[in-house]
């Protein structure tokens, strides 16, 4: 049985030539693995009663540790990565650097998204890449101190007040473009617009609707 992914990479990128799984290799598979340039396999053995974890245990295990708290879960993913993802909408925090100890540590790669950028439920927010096929137990145990590197912080305001200014716009000679963008944000991250208006270049009349506003319930 195969132990692990083999990948083909081609002009169009890389792909999973064989899984594991329980997949056995044929004849016509050790064809293949050569025209892919791969020579040597390694196969399901005794792994249980060794001291060593292979990259699709050991991805796992390290996503988990470092995904904190209950907003984020873990799948996997194919050739010894797993997925960090985001079970609400709200903010992505990443410790920068924990992250970049974690990334020198040699053994682990971590990719996130940016910090401090709106994320949403069931999203994809940060990709652990195990390099080395297989490690050593307390090996896996060194990187799994680099706990709780990844949270998703839930929104705190999320009534908003949308006041678009000027004159040209109030008066109707250019067609407001904001608004739309504002609208397809505050859906897409669950927000509720509470006030929205247009106002020309007047500093009362701003202060005016930013007042107005806040008596609709605006938070922001």
């Amino acid at each position: 049985m195969l132990g692990y992914d083999t990948t083909y990479v081609g002009r169009d990128g890389a792909t999973v030539l064989l899984p594991r799984g329980g997949h056995v290799i044929t004849k016509d598979d050790v064809e293949r693995l050569r025209d892919s340039g791969v020579y040597f396999v390694w196969v399901e053995g005794n792994e249980e009663s060794s001291d060593l974890m292979y990259e699709w245990e050991v991805s796992e295990r390290v996503a988990r540790a470092v995904a904190g708290g209950d907003n984020t879960y873990v799948k996997p993913a194919r050739q010894g990565s797993a997925w960090i993802m985001s079970s609400i909408n709200g903010v992505l925090r990443v410790d920068i650097n924990g992250l970049v100890k974690l990334n020198l540590s040699g053994n682990a790669l971590l990719i996130t998204k940016q910090d401090m950028n709106g994320v949403v439920k069931d999203e994809l927010v940060g990709i652990i890449d195990v390099i080395p096929l297989s490690m050593q137990r307390e090996e896996v145990e060194e990187l799994l101190r680099f706990g709780n590197l990844i949270n998703v912080v839930p929104f705190r305001r999320r009534r908003i007040g949308v006041i678009i200014t000027g004159t040209e716009i109030y008066q109707g000679r250019k067609k407001d473009l904001y608004y739309p963008i504002i609208r397809a944000r505050t859906d897409k991250y669950g927000w509720e617009i509470v006030f929205n208006t247009i106002v020309p270049d007047d500093e009362d009349k701003i202060m005016s609707a930013m007042k107005e506003a806040i008596n609709n319930g605006a938070e922001a």
